[in-house]
């Protein structure tokens, strides 16, 4: 199964290609650019994948704000450029796309959004990824449109940190954190969305699936499991969010489940906190007495 992973330098993509192995070819944004479609489809006619996996995306959920267009050009735009081209040569595509595409005011806790949930997005960020969803699943028949939350990784994002990293680091220096107790997600370890997403696609899958590690929780419960299984003594202050703070809006409430994935006979990722110890332990963060 010859795969192209475009964004193969990214968090998500290290991993997808740690996943996939030596099938697996790697292009970084100096090999191609989502939104040069005619670039696009030079290198899948040169490449002949059996699959594309594109995690290209422009997700600097505030930015989306200011720039607008260059969010669509990359979410929406390139990811049908991409669809398209796979199309051409009879290859899959998986485009991944967020949570963001829900709001979700009102919604009970514990009460997640299915993938046949009506997206509410509040933000530039989220309404780009849904056009992105709309348009790979026109572009191409043979699409897995992934949604995923909270992704953390074996590597360190372009940020610099992941949210775990970032708190053990907070944790042990300043000994405080101050961390939002009212919006909750389904934390994702990216090595699990890789195998998964491999799983899905040897299988000839397709279609819109959720794939988050199961259950959910609020960044500021996120935050006191990473000190928990860290054992790192915090002290810990809750806060809200505090609206116009940021420029983007996020949704209080975007925890995902599947209801696709048991039709495929694929395994649900593991609960959260199971996947987070894991990432804890791999990434040598736990305190030894």
């Amino acid at each position: 199964m010859r795969t192209l992973v475009i964004g193969s330098s990214g968090q998500l993509g290290q991993d997808l290609m740690r996943a996939l192995g030596d099938e697996a070819v790697g292009l970084t944004h100096a090999d191609i650019d989502v939104t040069d479609g005619v670039g696009v489809s030079r290198v899948l006619r040169e490449q002949q994948p059996d699959w594309v996996i594109n995690t290209a995306a422009f997700h600097r959920v505030d930015d989306c704000e200011l720039n607008p267009a260059l969010a669509f050009a990359v979410n929406a735009t390139g990811a049908a450029n991409v669809a398209r081209a796979a199309a051409e040569t009879s290859a899959g595509v998986v485009f991944y796309s967020t949570d963001y595409v829900f709001g979700g005011d009102g919604r009970a806790r514990h009460d997640p959004h299915t993938e046949s949930s009506l997206p509410d997005p509040y933000n530039v960020y989220g309404i780009s990824k849904l056009a992105g969803e709309r348009m790979v699943m026109n572009a191409n028949p043979r699409h897995l449109v992934i949604r995923s939350a909270g992704l953390y990784g074996t590597a360190t994002s372009r940020k610099g940190w992941t949210f775990p990293e970032l708190m053990v680091s907070k944790g042990r220096g300043d000994g405080r954190v101050k961390v939002v107790t009212d919006q909750a997600l389904s934390p994702t370890y990216t090595l699990d969305l890789a195998e998964t997403t491999r799983v899905l696609m040897e299988r000839d899958a397709h279609g819109l699936f959720h794939l988050t590690n199961e259950g959910e929780c609020s960044w500021f419960e996120f935050a006191q499991a990473t000190f928990d299984i860290a054992g790192i003594a915090v002290n810990m202050e809750p806060t809200a969010t505090v609206i116009g703070e940021r420029r983007a809006r996020r949704p209080p409430y975007s925890a995902l489940a599947s209801e696709s994935l048991a039709a495929t006979g694929v395994a649900p990722l593991r609960p959260w906190r199971e996947a987070l110890e894991h990432y804890l332990h791999a990434k040598g963060l736990i305190e030894t007495p």
